[in-house]
Order: C-alpha cells, then sequence, then structure tokens
C-alpha cells in the first residue's frame, strides 16, 4: 500500500503522525451543531408513539452503521411541546454513557435523541460519512476519558474537544468509498461466521432442551407434564416449582455510586450484574465492593455453584452458574442450596426454559420477570442419578459444537481488530488511497 511522501506530527496519541499537507482541528470548530436531547416523562403516555410519527434515537440504538429506524418513536405533542431537536441525515450519533459509551450511528433519518446521545453535525469541512470513520477510529481513545464510577461517560466537552484530522474533500471521498468497499467484504464474512454460531447455538440449545425434558432413554415411557413449554417427560420424572426446590432464592443491590467508599479497584469482594452473565460459568466479575457496602447495606455474599438469572432489560433470561461467592444487584435473581437437583442439571433445565421465562416477562421499556415468576416456574425432575447422566450427555454433544462456536468467535475478534486497523490507518494518512 502505498503512503503519502510527507508526514508532520500532531503529538495527539490516536492520530500520530499524519500527511504534511493535512490539517488537526477540534470537534467543536468543525461542526456548527453540537447537541444531545432528553428522555420525555414516560408516564405522560401520549408523549409516545405506536407508530411512526417521530424517530426518538436511544444509546441502544447505535450499532456502529447506518440509522435507519429506532426501537421507539415519539408524538407530535412530545416534539412539540419538549421543543425537540430533530437532528438531520447526515449527523453523526455518539453514545456518552453507560454500557454503550462511545458506541455510534450514522443517522440514514431524521430523528430527536435522549440525554445520553451527542449529535454532530453541519461541517463544511468533513464529509459525514469520514467523520464516521474517523469517530470509529478514535472509540477506544474516546472512551479513555469516561469519568464515573458505577456509570462511566464521555461528556459533550470531551467530544468538543477532541481532535480529528482534516483533509482535502477528494481525499476524503476516496478514503470514503476504499473504506465502504473494505468494510464491507469484512463485514460480509463475520456476518456468515455470526449465522453460523446462531445455528451452532440452536443446535446446541435443541440438544440440552431435549435431554431435560425427554431424558437420554429412548425407550423410556412418557406421560404428559401438564406443562406446555415441556410437553412430555419420562413417566418416572416429577415436576416442581423453583420454590419447592431451592432454600435460598434471593437478589442484592447497587450500592451508591456517589460513595467511593463502596467501591474498590481490586481484592475487593466480587459484585456480579447481569451484564456479567454468560449463560456458563462465572469466574469473575466487572465490579469490586467494600465490605463496608456490605456491612451497612446488609447485602448477602453468595456460595460457589448457586444459579443466578437475570430478571431485567436487554439481558432478561440471561444465565450464570457461580464458580466464586459474590455479591449481586437488584438484577439479578440467585438460586442456591437445592433439594434434590443436581446444580448442572438445574442450570441446564433453566437454559431450556429461558425463552418460555423471556415469554413471561412484562413492562414495555425495560422487560422484566420478577422472582415470583421464577419462584413458579416449574422443572421436569428425574432421579439424582439421572440427573447427573444427563448432564454427561449433553456436555459430551455439546463440548463440540462450543469448540466451534469458540472458534469462529475468535475470527469474528481478528476480523473486527483488521477492520479497526484498516479504518485508522486511512483515516490518519497511514496509508494513501488514491
Amino acid at each position: 500500500m502505498q503512503k503519502y511522501d510527507k508526514y508532520k506530527p500532531t503529538g495527539i496519541e490516536w492520530i500520530g503522525k499524519i500527511p504534511q499537507h493535512w490539517k488537526v482541528m477540534k470537534v467543536a470548530h468543525l461542526f456548527s451543531n453540537i447537541g444531545s436531547g432528553t428522555t420525555p416523562n414516560t408516564e405522560i403516555t401520549d408523549y409516545y408513539s405506536d407508530v411512526n410519527e417521530h424517530y426518538w434515537l436511544q444509546t441502544g440504538d447505535l450499532n456502529d452503521g447506518y440509522i435507519r429506524d429506532t426501537a421507539k418513536y415519539l408524538s407530535d405533542k412530545a416534539i412539540r411541546q419538549l421543543g425537540l431537536n430533530i437532528y438531520p441525515k447526515g449527523s453523526l450519533v455518539v453514545a456518552m454513557y453507560g454500557a454503550t459509551i462511545g458506541k455510534l450511528g450514522l443517522l440514514d433519518i431524521e430523528t430527536s435523541v435522549n440525554q445520553a446521545c451527542c449529535v454532530l453535525s453541519g461541517s463544511k469541512l468533513l464529509l459525514s460519512k469520514f467523520t464516521f470513520y474517523s469517530f470509529l477510529a478514535a472509540k477506544d481513545y474516546l472512551i479513555s476519558f469516561s469519568a464515573g464510577g458505577g456509570q462511566p461517560n464521555i461528556s459533550q466537552n470531551t467530544i468538543r474537544s477532541h481532535k480529528t484530522s482534516v483533509l482535502p474533500i477528494a481525499e476524503q471521498e476516496a478514503i470514503v468509498a476504499y473504506l465502504d468497499k473494505k468494510c464491507g467484504s469484512v463485514d460480509n464474512v463475520i456476518a456468515t461466521q455470526e449465522r453460523r454460531i446462531a445455528l451452532l447455538k440452536e443446535l446446541k440449545q435443541s440438544i440440552i432442551t431435549e435431554a431435560v425434558t425427554r431424558g437420554i432413554n429412548p425407550d423410556a415411557p412418557l406421560r404428559d407434564s401438564g406443562i406446555e413449554w415441556i410437553g412430555e417427560i419420562p413417566e418416572h420424572w416429577v415436576v416442581k416449582k423453583i420454590s419447592h426446590i431451592f432454600r435460598t432464592i434471593g437478589s442484592g443491590t447497587t450500592p451508591s455510586t456517589s460513595n467511593p467508599e463502596y467501591y474498590c479497584e481490586d481484592s475487593g469482594i466480587s459484585w456480579l450484574q447481569t451484564g456479567d452473565l454468560t449463560d456458563g460459568e462465572i469466574t469473575s466479575t466487572t465490579k469490586s465492593i467494600t465490605e463496608e457496602a456490605v456491612k451497612n447495606l446488609n447485602l448477602k455474599i453468595y456460595t460457589k455453584d448457586s444459579l443466578v438469572i437475570a430478571m431485567y432489560g436487554a439481558t432478561v433470561g440471561k444465565l450464570g452458574i457461580l464458580k466464586i461467592d459474590t455479591a449481586v444487584n437488584q438484577a439479578c435473581c440467585v438460586l442456591s442450596n437445592s433439594i434434590e437437583t443436581e446444580t448442572m442439571y438445574s442450570f441446564y433445565s433453566l437454559l431450556s426454559a429461558k425463552r418460555h421465562l423471556i415469554a413471561l416477562s412484562v413492562g414495555g421499556g425495560q422487560p422484566n420477570i420478577s422472582q415470583d415468576i421464577i419462584k413458579r416456574h416449574k422443572m421436569p425432575i428425574p432421579p439424582i442419578g439421572e440427573q447427573q447422566a444427563i448432564v454427561d450427555y449433553i456436555e459430551t454433544k455439546t463440548t463440540p459444537i462450543d469448540q466451534m462456536i469458540s472458534k469462529a468467535t475468535r475470527e469474528i475478534e481478528l476480523l473486527r481488530e483488521y477492520k479497526q486497523s484498516v479504518i485508522t490507518e486511512a483515516v490518519t494518512g497511514k496509508i494513501k488511497v488514491c
């Protein structure tokens, strides 16, 4: 790949040296409109619309690509009474808060946004698609300036102060065309691998569901379980409610993020959030809390081999098996001290019931399953010896599938790293594409 004839230093970590004729400018000097939005009061139902009156973008809608729809819509009344800005097509949106921090979107629609979105529009010096690629290259650098404990954030001031490359429009057009082609090819391969992973997960789920509802003896006589999602089970099995199987069913809380004495960087007490759940073993948590938090808030420490179910939001129904002792937040339901089931059998049984549990969720913006729903959930229970045989069977059958999923996932990670490096090299002038 060609390089430019002459380079000059910028003194900016993520950019490094740039071609001699390029410039570096602050975002604040490049865009005529830098703004945000708000969340209309959810108790005023006629602020929201079931039909597409007006798009309303939240950070969860951002996908590091084009935005052509939003999960929620607002009414004319909300736009008019709250005086919300409608941002034009071609605007760049940057997520400023929480789990989606740094996530990007390039508007292909006109939309208002919530308060966690920073929107950039109206640049005479930068093409919108070049701006998108430039911010994609700088994502990790921007996130490194985040502040806050429980919910790290980057402010509008951080984004306004961010510096980016400025170059002739003709070169921007060439770089965009080059990246569209290169990234499109990579994205196609990633999409193929993601479809493969989805099919493998479906196969794994079917193996687990068949084993925990029918058993592994094809000759066992069956009877109706009386539960629609389960259907027939071996006639010597029983069906019981979760509340009759586990002696301990509980949850936790979130220590105040405004109290720095409640959180610690390392060597603290593990504190599990639903984002830590992986439908597998939990060996660590992203955050730790102090003994003071546990004492002051009377938090329960749940022991190894407890099962955890996510009750709220995007992670609803997600599962985990604790391999560490940990406290949990209020969105986690923890099951432990089973009277008559092996831990791994219970885990696989709940994994097979995930879709059923999610279907019972209630709520609009944040669907949830309550502890009561989980307590009432019924599980088919074979004799203990048969439970262990079922677990062994499942693990024998699904281990090769997990290995294939792991390999495909790693390939996706490498492809994304490659894509990121190509974007960064192009928008900082490390390669010449025209």
